[in-house]
């Protein structure tokens, strides 16, 4: 499989979307694609503005067996967000996904979730849904610390610390290796009317 990519990369620990300086999970030998990160941005901004609060979960799923394209990620997220909807009664989800392959003979996935805090505030239910889903099509590593929570009381530090950890998935290493039509990351496309 041969790397493909052609983003524009960033080195450094810190990144300004809309002229607003974020710290970044980055440094001046380990880059990142600004792009991921503004879509990791704009999702979590619109679903605080949607939502009083907002429970951020980090996840990652690893396949049994690689796959040229990300029908499977692309599948399990929609009926993720579909039992999401119906067990805890809320809609507009924001999501991101990136695909990485490095060292190992089959991709991995980075994922991050946003979702109304008012209905969720602890990850461990969530969580063995996910594992349950995902076990056909291989594991989900157990991530220390995997939630955040945002509310109006800590919104600018958690929001920065939460961007912080999150833009891990717009890293360069790992992205690439893929077939020509499959993408590295997927956002959702929440939008917020006033």
């Amino acid at each position: 499989m041969t790397k493909r990519n052609r983003k524009k990369e960033h080195y450094g620990s810190l990144l300004t979307i809309n002229n607003e300086q974020l710290e970044i999970n980055s440094t001046d030998t380990l880059g990142v694609y600004p792009k991921i990160i503004e879509k990791v941005v704009e999702q979590l901004d619109i679903c605080i503005a949607i939502h009083k609060r907002v429970f951020v979960l980090r996840f990652d799923l690893h396949l049994k067996e690689y796959s040229g394209d990300n029908k499977t990620i692309s599948t399990f997220m929609n009926r993720l967000k579909q039992w999401i909807k119906r067990n805890y009664k809320t809609k507009d989800i924001g999501s991101q996904w990136v695909r990485e392959q490095e060292r190992a003979k089959t991709q991995h996935y980075h994922v991050a979730l946003f979702i109304d805090g008012d209905v969720i505030r602890y990850p461990n239910k969530l969580l063995r849904a996910i594992r349950t889903k995902w076990f056909k099509y291989g594991h989900c590593p157990v991530l220390e610390h995997p939630y955040y929570f945002i509310d109006k009381h800590n919104l600018e530090d958690e929001r920065k610390e939460v961007i912080k950890r999150v833009s891990y998935l717009g890293k360069t290493r790992g992205k690439g290796y893929r077939n020509p039509q499959s993408k590295d990351y997927q956002a959702s496309r929440c939008k917020y009317y006033k």
